[in-house]
């Protein structure tokens, strides 16, 4: 660091740090990386490379790889989802809140921000489809899901968050799109990434008319996001809540849950901070004043959060439910949990608090102690949220000779050291193609801060990042629409279905029921087909069996009893010819008598959101919400569509 920043005031500006000057710092950040940076590189590279070698060890040989079992189905997968959902939330707190009440402070972090909430929803994500060993049956969620589930409200509301949080992120980096352009092309870069570069613009200029549009597409986003993102983490802590367990079925869940997701957010965004300033030397920028804010920040959301776990488990302790009470003693008695437990009320919640209580002693490295161990407290603490309550179900399993068990397997920690090491890859590559500081953001602040130095007021001029207003959010148009496409019919199974026909019928053969299927081409009966028989089921078609045809074109199975039915225990069967290619895909289905009637419950189901008869208020006030976020993403859009279209400097 030179002499004239070292003499420099740690909250004013030098006189040489004016606008120009910060723009070319900060463009010294994407210089080459050297040895070091390199090494650092290669070795995320690597532990990600570990990673995927262990999911398609899983993939392949199944969930038998991990200690996942009958009784403790979830494990350090879903404390992933949910720490790195939990941090995303740095990027909502730091940079949409504080632009929203214009704290002027936030300028040089607001980026840094904005990438971990993008990051880590790209990495935290993922985590439930490795969970569930077979990813193909995600589209089972499109295909066969229901409003009544939570887990479909936990894809819909965190898919509306990576997009809202992806496109916050875009609008608020593309004035730095043009500087970052002609940075590329006057030092020889690449001639894609200055295309990339001069792409992302969008054409945007320091005129007017840009600055207002960009406004009004950042104010329209930072408006929005919050609630996004808020919802996001309660409906997290709904998929628990609303499963019948003890530790789980709380009503406190929803706040206890966003949080905790603050509370791990802003920590994650001071030690991101700590990493950069010192990485790419920015003390410049990245000041005490801002550890300072954030460390009352997370002092008062650890104080929040140690009310909320007072609450949480004390409640439970004092009613002594058995089944509360085997997990109180599970949790924080004499075990391997308790000890951890402890550990992490000791460590990862009281000891940060330690660290800054006092005022005096709220120093940087004081502040980047107390956030290093609330981010590996809050890890541990979601998995002692997953698991415990998993082996506690309200039936003892030690009445069955079961202890359950679960700690997780070399395959579980490679994946999970992978997750990391891949969050912190998109990081860094992020901060070699980008600068992690916004440029014009941080310009503007070194302006405001030189002109109450010099006792000159800052110049009003209108600005992306300016306060919002209102009225903007009246402006979201409720837009989109739903295409259908059918599935493209194979032509072979046209053709067969031409040529081919099958007639399903029930018959007897001796004293047993028999389902015959008679295939026919062009009315003559098809010896040699093979048809396969099945009966439709709740989930799915349950085989039957198959058969091939005999001389007179039929093909037959046991006809199935004791299969439950409908009301009156009518069945539907399909039978389906599988062979030859020529003739596969024909078809019959048929509805048949045979089944056990299925029982008539009593009176109609609750007005629950659970059962087929949702309140219908309820299903409308969701819909609207859902309408009225993805209106603003469309919005938005359409602003930095209309830039393009701005002529004029």
């Amino acid at each position: 660091m030179s002499d004239t920043v070292r003499a420099t005031s740690p909250n004013v500006p030098s006189e040489n740090q004016d606008a120009q000057a910060v723009e070319s710092y900060l463009l010294s950040t994407l210089d080459p990386v050297g040895r070091g940076g390199r090494f650092w590189i290669l070795g995320l590279l690597a532990v990600v490379a570990v990673g995927a070698a262990a999911w398609v060890t899983q993939l392949v040989n199944g969930l038998r790889v991990t200690e996942m079992r009958n009784y403790v189905s979830w494990g350090a997968y879903m404390g992933n989802f949910v720490f790195f959902i939990g941090i995303s939330h740095a990027g909502t707190l730091i940079s949409a809140i504080l632009r929203v009440t214009d704290a002027g402070w936030r300028r040089p972090i607001t980026r840094m921000a904005e990438a971990i909430t993008v990051f880590a929803l790209i990495v935290g994500a993922p985590m439930v489809l490795i969970d569930m060993g077979r990813p193909d049956r995600v589209m089972n969620v499109f295909i066969y899901g229901r409003f009544q589930s939570p887990i479909l409200w936990d894809i819909v509301s965190i898919t509306t968050y990576l997009t809202g949080s992806i496109l916050y992120l875009y609008v608020a980096m593309i004035p730095d799109m043009p500087i970052l352009a002609r940075h590329a092309r006057e030092r020889g870069r690449s001639p894609r990434l200055v295309r990339l570069y001069e792409m992302m613009s969008l054409g945007y200029r320091e005129s007017a008319e840009h600055r207002r549009r960009l406004a009004l597409a950042l104010g329209a986003m930072a408006a929005i996001i919050i609630p996004v993102a808020v919802s996001v983490h309660t409906v997290v802590s709904w998929v628990f809540g609303m499963t019948l367990r003890p530790g789980w079925h709380s009503t406190i869940f929803g706040p206890y849950f966003v949080v905790g997701a603050i509370f791990s957010g802003t920590a994650a965004i001071i030690t991101a901070m700590a990493i950069f300033r010192r990485a790419y030397r920015l003390e410049r920028y990245l000041l005490p004043l801002h550890f300072r804010h954030l460390g009352k920040l997370l002092l008062v959301l650890a104080l929040l959060y140690a009310y909320f776990t007072l609450s949480e488990y004390l409640t439970a302790w004092y009613g002594g439910i058995e089944a509360d009470r085997r997990l109180m003693e599970l949790l924080a008695g004499n075990t391997a949990y308790g000890l951890t437990f402890w550990l992490w009320v000791v460590f990862g919640l009281f000891a940060p608090i330690g660290f800054l209580l006092f005022p005096g002693r709220r120093s940087i490295r004081a502040i980047v102690a107390a956030s290093v161990l609330v981010n590996i407290g809050m890890w541990v603490k979601r998995y002692l949220i997953v698991v415990p309550t998993l082996q506690t179900p309200f039936i003892p399993a030690e009445a069955a000779g079961i202890t359950p068990w679960y700690f997780p397997s070399v395959v579980e920690w490679a994946i999970t050291a992978g997750a990391f090491a891949a969050f912190l890859l998109l990081f860094t590559l992020f901060s070699r193609l980008f600068p992690i500081l916004s440029i014009w953001e941080t310009a503007e602040d070194v302006d405001e801060a030189r002109a109450r130095h010099v006792r000159v007021p800052a110049v009003a001029a209108p600005q992306p990042g300016s306060a919002v207003r209102p009225a903007m959010l009246l402006v979201a148009l409720i837009v989109g629409g739903l295409t259908l496409l059918a599935p493209a019919i194979p032509t072979n199974a046209v053709g067969a279905q031409e040529a081919a026909r099958v007639e399903l019928r029930r018959a007897s053969e001796g004293e047993e029921d028999v389902l015959v299927a008679a295939v026919t081409v062009g009315g003559v009966p098809a010896p040699g087909v093979t048809v396969e028989f099945f009966a439709y089921r709740h989930l799915g078609l349950l085989a039957l069996g198959e058969d091939e045809t005999l001389d007179d074109g039929t093909a037959a199975v046991s006809f199935p009893r004791g299969l439950p039915g409908n009301l009156r225990g009518d069945i539907r069967f399909r039978a389906a010819v599988l062979s030859p290619d020529s003739l596969a895909g024909a078809a019959a289905e048929t509805v048949m008598s045979g089944g056990v009637p299925a029982r008539q419950d009593a009176g109609e189901p609750p007005r629950a959101l659970w059962s087929t008869r949702a309140p219908t208020g309820l299903l409308v006030g969701i819909t609207v919400l859902l309408l009225c976020v993805w209106s603003t993403y469309a919005f938005t859009i359409w602003q930095l569509m209309r830039l393009r279209g701005i002529k004029g400097g």
